[in-house]
């Protein structure tokens, strides 16, 4: 039994990294390796072509608003598998299309089932299974969209260079197709409906299973509660566009195409490390910190993409290292900021108006770079403007870290309490 019980939640987190592999690796992060070339194909102008990722970005916000109520009624399980089978469709529609608006009919039906096997169902899955290391497993289990950032980019170019987007695109919604078979087979939606109890590190189990309790910390007025959606709501385009448009970037500039997928490959890893690093930090040092961590990583990423024209591969691959490091800052850190800022009581509010206004802010700026790289013949413009964003954007949660004096260190007298106590058991 007591391996059954600490070897289940950590299935259940495989499942939920082969969801976050393909709704958020393979739906978006890797959708940067195509764009140059349905561009190309389909002759369409810059602009044009960001509609598409505008498009997947509007049906994100709307899945978003119903993520949690689909999960509350269909449950965990049946909700990310069918999202699963929507996924791999849109690889099929994508594949056959030839026209604008059947690529904008493809890109809507990605963004429901990123939406729907996404955060919101891996942070609920997370905080029904993890009862200790609730952000290292949170990051570890989102790391897999990461992962798909490292290994589908060169394959993936080599397919489209050989065989044409067609045969790329059916080919991943075959891989889909298997991985929701996986999903379905790995994922549950509650311990306690098999006789089991939440992860607590050392295997002990409190007697009476009293779940930690996570306070709303004071401060949170109306002001603060609109700089942290604000906050938020700027993060959207530079991670969500700014990773959709690496490869066009660096193409537009002069870079060969197996550079362009190397330097997405790097994002990838970069990111996979950063959201298994995040999640650590954030156990050991709270949000506070290490948020501001990834901040720093991100402007300086910002720094070095505005630099591309200068050929630079060694400064190319620097900028793609700190950017993908940076980027838990669309995922993983809402879950963390929502318990900081709002508690256990506050969470489900937090993290379902945190990733509808991530989503949101894909959308608003979404024609953005397209429309800015028609105007001046390249991306770096957009990079500036994103750059810009997310300094405005630390400020804003540096200040709501501020006002409520949250996330700090574990066991620090302004922090939360310690989930662990010296024995080793879990804290009740």
């Amino acid at each position: 039994m007591r391996s059954r019980q600490s070897i289940f939640p950590w299935l259940v987190c495989l499942g939920g990294a082969i969801m976050l592999f393909s709704a958020m690796g393979l739906g978006s992060n890797v959708y940067s390796v195509y764009q140059p070339y349905i561009i190309i194909q389909n002759g369409f102008t810059n602009t044009q072509a960001s509609w598409v990722i505008t498009t997947r970005s509007l049906f994100i916000v709307l899945g978003m608003l119903s993520a949690g109520q689909l999960c509350a009624r269909l449950g965990i399980r049946k909700t990310v598998s069918a999202a699963m089978g929507m996924l791999a469709l849109s690889r099929l529609l994508f594949g056959s299309a030839n026209s604008l608006p059947a690529y904008l009919a493809a890109a809507a039906i990605t963004g429901l089932a990123y939406s729907w096997a996404g955060m919101i169902p891996l942070s609920l899955l997370i905080n029904n299974w993890f009862r200790d290391r609730n952000a290292f497993a949170l990051g570890l289990a989102s790391a897999g969209s990461g992962l798909a950032t490292i290994l589908v980019p060169t394959p993936l170019t080599w397919l489209i260079e050989h065989w044409g987007l067609s045969a790329a695109f059916y080919s991943e919604g075959v891989l889909v197709l298997l991985l929701g078979l996986l999903v379905f087979l790995l994922v549950r939606d509650d311990p306690a409906r098999m006789d089991l109890e939440p992860y607590c590190q050392g295997g002990d189990q409190p007697e009476d299973h009293t779940p930690i309790h996570h306070p709303a910390p004071g401060g949170m007025t109306p002001l603060y509660w609109g700089l942290f959606l604000a906050g938020v709501f700027l993060t959207g385009a530079p991670t969500g566009i700014g990773i959709s448009n690496v490869g066009v970037l660096y193409r537009t500039e002069g870079f060969d195409p197996g550079t362009a997928a190397a330097l997405v490959s790097c994002v990838g890893l970069a990111l996979m490390v950063g959201k298994v690093l995040y999640g650590e930090l954030a156990d050991r040092l709270g949000g506070q910190l290490s948020s501001y961590l990834l901040y720093l990583s991100a402007l300086l990423a910002f720094v070095l993409l505005c630099l591309a024209s200068n050929g630079s591969k060694l400064c190319a691959f620097t900028a793609a290292s700190l950017f993908g490091l940076a980027l838990p800052l669309s995922n993983v850190s809402y879950s963390i900021w929502a318990r900081d800022f709002l508690g256990d009581a506050g969470f489900a509010k937090g993290l379902k108006w945190s990733q509808s206004l991530y989503a949101f802010g894909i959308v608003v700026f979404g024609p953005v770079p397209g429309w800015l790289a028609d105007l001046t013949g390249d991306y770096i413009a957009s990079y500036q403007l994103f750059g810009a964003m997310m300094a405005v954007s630390f400020l804003f949660i540096a200040l709501v870290y501020r006002r409520t004096n949250s996330g700090r260190r574990p066991g620090s007298s302004a922090g939360h309490l310690p989930e662990n106590d010296r024995s080793g058991h879990c804290r009740v």
